[in-house]
């Protein structure tokens, strides 16, 4: 299974390959009608092999490859560099998820910290947190995780470290490539080209703009990105609260949209669904009949709204803090339930005999049915309506409260999973057990999907119970379930601050004592090759360029003799 997997991998690189070495010339004059109709009809058939590619095995498509190739323009569709490194990608998760075991990596903010991961990380994750936080591009706006930075930040980030990993990979080459055989055999290989996987939000938008962001991120270099079922507005970061979930079949529309774009481009790109349900306590509608058995309402009654309470007391002049206790007071003096919590307690309530039993068939019949088809289903059981009202709550903004929980993720996983080649799901604690309930129930249904594991540094992990040798087996053990790719979100953040803050201290009492002995030396002592940094940065390259298209003498050399970094 693991040889054919490959395989398959590296004749699609090779395909690839191929295509991009026998493009079509565009013709000087316009196609005769039967010309136009061969060209679209291998145009067609095209597309029909793309799809058919063992790398899309278990992807659903709810249109045809005509229905793409229609729309691919005249222009020959040529594989984005971005493809081999997804292909790359593809082979790397199914050869670790065949052994059991996970590729775990680190978020990068910077061509720094992607050259020294590029030692031991195999991919790159790119983080929307860290570009909001400190990378943005509007007017270099920064601040918290919003999603309401400008839609071309992270792709710019992602091209700036795919640029930075192909000079790198450059300037190894060269190097490699000037070296005897023996040199070379004393030299560590390292590869550059790690695939790039890329948060992308909520998709910034409508489904146009869903599009027009993947198209970006499969133009920039990127292997992955994960989208995530939030509303576009209310998006907030999973690990922060108010997060307001958009329906069901809102995302499974923009998962759709995306693959749409991507096959325009035949990119074999990778799509993440990732769900923030688990933790979620809004929705912003009720349209889809497969959230109704997880909006909450209220069986008081007899009372104005919520939005109607708070409306009328900013109308009387009361103050913000005013308003958010207002909001508290309401909530509280309101029982809140699901439906089906409503429809228990009205039958425990009520003088059937057998309760228990009169609940369970309540269950069976509503099972994937509308709010509408459970009243109607209650009041047969029961005798009469059970009062129960969703409306009441919502918020200001017109959201419907949401009960969130795994059991509402493991549903709209299991939805998302027919258009996604990974599975995300955000959680609010470092959970082993629950992460290996979640990944059997999807997996009852889709038993050959990967899954993802944010290794959140927003989690306190020293206050969660873990022992030391718990801690070190976490991504071994979660890999067992699946969870093939796993990160750490924020990890180049968190360790460029750490490193700053240490030296920032000691330079000041200590001088250039402290950076020669917490950098310097440390450079040096781990094999750091940012210690010469004139190296790493490509000068040598660069001026072995220049050297040979130009017959500048050495004096001109940016690395002759009075070069500093010889003294390394």
């Amino acid at each position: 299974m693991l040889r054919t997997r490959m395989n398959q991998g590296i004749a699609s690189l090779s395909r690839n390959a191929r295509v991009m070495s026998s493009t079509p010339a565009l013709p000087l004059q316009p196609l005769s009608l039967d010309e136009e109709a061969a060209q679209f009809e291998a145009r067609t058939n095209e597309m029909a092999e793309f799809f058919a590619q063992p790398r899309f095995a278990g992807i659903k498509r709810p249109y045809t490859p005509e229905s793409v190739a229609s729309k691919q323009g005249s222009l020959p569709v040529t594989p984005l560099q971005s493809s081999l490194l997804a292909d790359k990608l593809f082979a790397l998760l199914t050869e670790r998820a065949n052994e059991g075991k996970p590729v775990h990596t680190m978020g990068a903010i910077d061509p720094v910290q992607m050259t020294q991961m590029a030692k031991n990380q195999e991919v790159v994750y790119i983080s929307g947190w860290a570009a909001s936080s400190v990378l943005t591009t509007g007017n270099n706006e920064v601040g918290p995780d919003l999603g309401d930075y400008p839609y071309t930040t992270v792709p710019n980030q992602v091209h700036r470290i795919f640029r930075a990993q192909q000079l790198h990979d450059k300037k190894h080459y060269e190097e490699r490539a000037s070296s005897t055989p023996e040199q070379r055999a004393k030299m560590p290989f390292i590869d550059y080209l790690r695939p790039i996987i890329a948060d992308a939000d909520t998709g910034h938008g409508g489904l146009s703009a869903v599009m027009k962001l993947v198209k970006l991120f499969a133009e920039s270099g990127t292997s992955a990105i994960h989208l995530e079922d939030q509303l576009h507005g209310g998006k907030k970061c999973g690990h922060l609260g108010g997060k307001v979930l958009v329906p069901t079949s809102t995302h499974i529309s923009r998962l759709i949209s995306a693959r749409f774009q991507l096959d325009l481009m035949k990119s074999t790109m990778l799509l993440i669904a990732r769900t923030d349900s688990e933790s979620g306590k809004l929705i912003s509608s009720n349209v889809d009949v497969a959230d109704h058995e997880f909006i909450v309402g209220t069986i008081t009654s007899g009372t104005d709204s919520l939005s109607q309470t708070l409306s009328d007391a900013e109308a009387s002049g009361a103050a913000g803090a005013e308003v958010d206790a207002l909001e508290r007071q309401w909530t509280s003096s309101h029982e809140m339930c699901t439906f089906n919590q409503a429809v228990e307690k009205a039958i425990n309530k009520s003088g059937i005999n057998d309760k228990a039993g009169a609940y369970k068939s309540y269950l069976d019949a509503v099972s994937g049915k509308s709010n509408s088809v459970a009243r109607t289903v209650a009041t047969d059981i029961l005798g009469e309506p059970v009062f129960w009202d969703w409306d009441a709550p919502r918020t200001r903004e017109g959201y419907y409260h949401y009960t969130g929980g795994v059991e509402a993720a493991i549903k709209r996983t299991k939805a998302f999973a027919a258009y996604a080649d990974l599975l995300w799901l955000e959680t609010k604690a470092p959970d082993l057990k629950q992460a290996t309930y979640f990944s059997r129930k999807i997996r009852e249904t889709y038993p050959e999907k990967w899954f993802v594991y944010n290794l959140s540094p927003s989690f306190n992990w020293s206050q969660h119970g873990f022992s030391d040798a718990a801690l070190k087996s976490f991504i071994w053990d979660l890999a067992k379930e699946r969870f093939v790719l796993q990160l750490i979100s924020l990890a180049g953040l968190h360790s460029g601050a750490v490193t700053t803050a240490e030296l920032s201290q000691k330079f000041k009492e200590d001088g250039m004592l402290a950076y020669v002995d917490l950098i310097q030396r440390k450079e040096k002592e781990i094999g750091c090759d940012v210690l010469t940094h004139q190296k790493w940065s490509g000068a040598n390259y660069i001026d072995k360029i220049l050297s040979t298209v130009s017959s500048g003498s050495s004096s001109t050399s940016s690395v002759g003799k009075d070069s500093t970094e010889h003294s390394f």
